[in-house]
């Protein structure tokens, strides 16, 4: 009887002792396999490691508002509104100097995103608006202003002042601070008979008290008139260049 009773607890024995190794491997099961059970039951993703937080939206939203940049005669220029002052007085019918304003006008337009800002006048002895705005660079307005600049022909007298400060007060329109404004001709202001480029010169800056920068295309051949165009783009924080 007594070795009976012994060998019951001795199974008894081994059979509790083998209760905490069975637990304590169901709980290391468990436990490796925790992370794939969470991660599947809640349905997330893992973010790359290399972006921040929100994925790769915030660097576009960045690109959208990065300024253009543009190729006018050669000229690379950056901004988000663009003014053009355009000379078609009657000696930008020499040497094809209007055709060329004209197929450099429709590329730099063309090239503009729809983000940035634009507008455009012509001058002679009158000022001719492209459409008296300077706003967003749609589909449908760079279309019409290459139509506008087609049908220009060139003739008269240049009368540049008044055309450059009017294209100042309609680049003021835009909604962006980063504004260029450019002049391109020929010659130095000549109009009604009046020849001062340095009156001209002074009611241009007298006008431009916003520093707005005025770059400058010469396409003419006259000392004058580059001496003139010369010092519009040094006093206006832009730059000259000369088209031969």
């Amino acid at each position: 009887m007594t070795n009976k009773t012994t060998h019951n607890t001795d199974s008894s024995a081994r059979i509790l002792g083998a209760v905490p190794r069975t637990l304590a491997l169901l709980m290391m099961l468990l436990v490796a396999s925790y992370p794939l059970i969470s991660e599947a039951d809640t349905g997330q993703t893992r973010r790359p490691l290399d972006l921040p937080s929100g994925g790769g939206s915030h660097d576009e939203d960045s690109d959208d508002t990065l300024p253009d940049t543009i190729q006018f005669f050669g000229q690379s220029y950056d901004g988000d509104a663009f003014f053009w002052v355009l000379d078609v007085s009657g000696s930008m019918a020499w040497d094809g100097r209007i055709d060329t304003l004209k197929s450099e006008f429709i590329g730099a337009v063309r090239s503009l995103s729809s983000y940035s800002d634009f507008g455009a006048i012509a001058f002679s002895n009158n000022m001719i608006h492209f459409d008296m705005k300077c706003s967003a660079a749609k589909h449908t307005r760079k279309v019409a202003a290459s139509d506008w600049i087609i049908k220009l022909q060139p003739q008269g007298g240049t009368c540049l002042a008044v055309a450059v400060i009017e294209g100042l007060q309609t680049l003021r329109q835009s909604r962006h601070a980063d504004r260029r404004l450019i002049v391109v001709g020929d010659g130095a202001p000549q109009c009604g008979g009046i020849a001062d480029p340095e009156i001209a010169h002074w009611n241009i800056l007298a006008a431009n008290w916003d520093r707005i920068p005025i770059d400058t295309v010469f396409t003419g051949g006259e000392e004058a008139g580059l001496d003139f165009f010369r010092g519009l783009s040094n006093s206006n924080n832009g730059t000259l260049v000369i088209s031969q």
